[in-house]
């Protein structure tokens, strides 16, 4: 039994039936003799009139036969019009929406027959594009943390080759809601709906599926990637330079392990392509481990830290997170003001810094206009407040009095002792603060904004307080009546003072993570800026108010340029979700998914091609015996 997708019946008949009356016709029709002159005509008469007699009914035959072999090609041609099928193959046409993952997992090498899941994934992909049939419609969609439609249904299958041969891992996430919700969307009202998902399906969620709906005629595939789930990632990569001595800097690692057992691993420091420091650790089954390397003094700008795999039975398959990228912040001298009548202890520490840029002046000659906000990274008011002192900016007060001071004081303690402060506050970082002789202290009235770093059988002694532009701290005693100047803490409580102002809004680079818009400050207001991305490609992007919006996906450093300054940016993929390489099956709430192919790939029989085929054959028959005079 056969099942007819073609022109229907009810065309095909008069078709079929005015082939079969335009050929009879033709045949009916005498056929008019070609006249011939002959040297005798009656003894050719005679010969022709016995040829007659014994030819009739030859003549009859093969016309009949002509005739015959003509309604025969007609009616071949009317069957392959029909566009016959065996009867139970799938005939109806397909609408596919074809989903390929090429998210940050999918760089995973644990897989056989390709590079990595991906290139499996886009052999996949040119196997279901040779089963597209003519009656089949596709979509081809690719995804990551962000959904890119790359056809819209079409049904030369042959036009997405070349779009899936140039897919490329994108070091970002997976929204594995927003593709399914548009291939449900895509996919609604078709007659034979069929989604078919080429992912790993690593830190896929059940949970965040319920919005997502799909019709009851769609059916969900998904074609499964990968093998393995360990991995060794570095998720924070982080350097800053020690504000006291900015030859050096400091770094932090974190790593974690995702395999189920302890592993040993080689932490590698880079910077300008030298390895300069390493250290072998152990990290615990699926543990984390922080560490940081101090006192870096070596010089370059592109950092990076590696971590390679020792334990010998062991493979990280997920080579995108091991390895992260930061750059060191160029060496700029802190702008500090102090404001003093005259203190040889404060001036000759913050002269004598050579990373401190110090300018002096007199409580009388300060000028807001001049010193005011924006000026100096920190300012230094030594007793006398000027009374137009700028309202914005970062301040010390050292023995503060008098109506300008922005605390009240309400008289002194005589040999205070300071009994206790902050170990691990940033004013206190190296320094020890219980045997220091002071000879008064003023009596500081705080205010609920304050924080007490140190104190004296609870009186403050030094204070700190944020307001909104304004952050301050107080020192309660003159320092010249005290013996803290011939102490060792001295200078270093002078640069713990620069410091801590500086930690928050320093001029540490940022590190950005791949996989998002990243607002990148520039000189230019508006324009372009060129990007150029760590595999060498550039392109251009906008600036809006003095900053360039840059989409990355790859791990490493770009430059951003534009007419007038240029500069780097580190990305890293610091998604620890994303190293979360283990395959997971894709699960609906409402939807079952099939997790196999066996239904995917099937062979249509076009039996129409051998119809034609046989007409062709008839032509060639009917060419032969008219060629040889049988048929005429």
């Amino acid at each position: 039994m056969l099942q007819y997708t073609g022109m229907p019946f009810e065309e095909l008949a008069p078709l079929a039936a005015g082939a079969a009356v335009i050929i009879t016709v033709l045949y009916l029709l005498k056929l008019r003799k070609r006249r011939v002159q002959v040297p005798f005509s009656p003894l050719w008469g005679k010969v022709m009139t016995e040829y007659k007699r014994q030819s009739d009914w030859w003549k009859v035959l093969r016309r009949v036969l002509s005739w015959l072999i003509l309604i025969m090609m007609s009616l071949a041609l009317i069957f392959a019009l029909a566009d016959p099928h065996p009867e139970g193959e799938v005939v109806d046409g397909r609408h596919l929406v074809l989903l390929i993952d090429s998210s940050a997992s999918m760089a995973s090498t644990d897989v056989s027959g390709g590079a990595d899941r991906l290139d499996v994934a886009k052999q996949k992909a040119l196997q279901i594009l040779e089963t597209i049939g003519a009656e089949d419609q596709i979509m081809l969609v690719n995804f990551n943390d962000q959904l890119q439609p790359l056809s819209p249904f079409v049904n030369e299958a042959s036009l997405l080759e070349t779009p899936i041969r140039n897919l490329k891992v994108s070091a970002s996430g997976t929204k594995y809601t927003d593709a399914l919700q548009f291939a449900a969307d895509s996919l609604r009202d078709k007659k034979r709906g069929e989604l078919i998902v080429l992912s790993d399906g690593a830190s896929f969620d059940k949970a965040m599926m319920d919005d997502v709906s799909f019709d009851e005629n769609t059916t969900v595939r998904h074609l499964k990637l990968g093998e393995s789930a360990g991995n060794i990632a570095i998720t924070a990569f982080s350097v800053r330079r020690y504000l006291a001595n900015k030859l050096d800097y400091e770094l932090f690692v974190g790593l974690q392990n995702l395999f189920e057992r302890d592993i040993e691993v080689e932490l590698q420091i880079w910077a300008d392509g030298r390895q300069v420091d390493r250290k072998l650790k152990t990290i615990k089954a699926s543990g984390t481990l922080q560490e940081f390397f101090p006192a870096q003094a070596v010089s370059g700008e592109r950092l990076e830290a590696r971590v390679k795999v020792l334990t010998s039975d062991a493979r990280d398959v997920f080579p995108l997170d091991d390895r992260a990228y930061a750059l060191l912040p160029p060496v700029e001298k802190s702008r500090v003001l102090l404001v003093s009548p005259g203190n040889l202890y404060l001036e000759g520490t913050l002269l004598l810094n050579h990373n401190i840029d110090l300018d002096k002046v007199t409580p009388d000659a300060y000028d807001p206009q001049k010193h005011g906000e924006g000026q100096y990274d920190v300012v230094f008011v030594d007793r006398v407040i000027p009374d137009n002192l700028s309202e914005q900016g970062h301040f010390v007060f050292v023995d503060p009095s008098g109506e300008n001071s922005p605390w009240e004081v309400s008289g002194a303690y005589k040999d205070p002792i300071i009994t206790t402060y902050k170990k691990s506050h940033p004013l206190m970082r190296w320094i020890g603060m219980r045997d220091i002789n002071i000879g008064y202290a003023s009596k500081l009235r705080l205010d609920r904004k304050d924080s007490v770093v140190a104190s004296a059988m609870g009186a403050p002694i030094i204070v700190t307080r944020d307001e909104p532009g304004r952050r301050m701290v107080a020192i309660a005693f003159d320092i010249r009546n005290s013996d803290l100047p011939l102490r060792v803490a001295f200078p270093v409580l002078m640069i713990n003072l620069v410091d801590y102002f500086q930690l928050d809004d320093s001029d540490l680079i940022q590190n950005f993570s791949t996989g998002e818009t990243w607002s990148v400050k520039v000189s230019e207001q508006e324009g372009e800026a060129t990007v150029t991305e760590p595999d060498g490609h550039t392109r251009k992007v906008p600036i809006y108010n003095n900053r360039a919006l840059v989409y990355g996906n790859q791990v490493g450093f770009y430059e951003v340029k534009t007419a007038s300054d240029q500069q780097l940016i580190a990305a890293n993929l610091s998604d620890p979700e994303e190293s979360k390489i283990a395959p997971s099956e894709i699960a609906l709430p409402d939807k079952s998914v099939v997790q196999d192919s066996s239904s995917l790939f099937f062979d249509r029989k076009e039996l129409w091609i051998w119809a034609l085929l046989a007409v062709l054959g008839m032509l060639l028959l009917e060419w032969v015996t008219y060629n040889r005079r049988w048929t005429v």
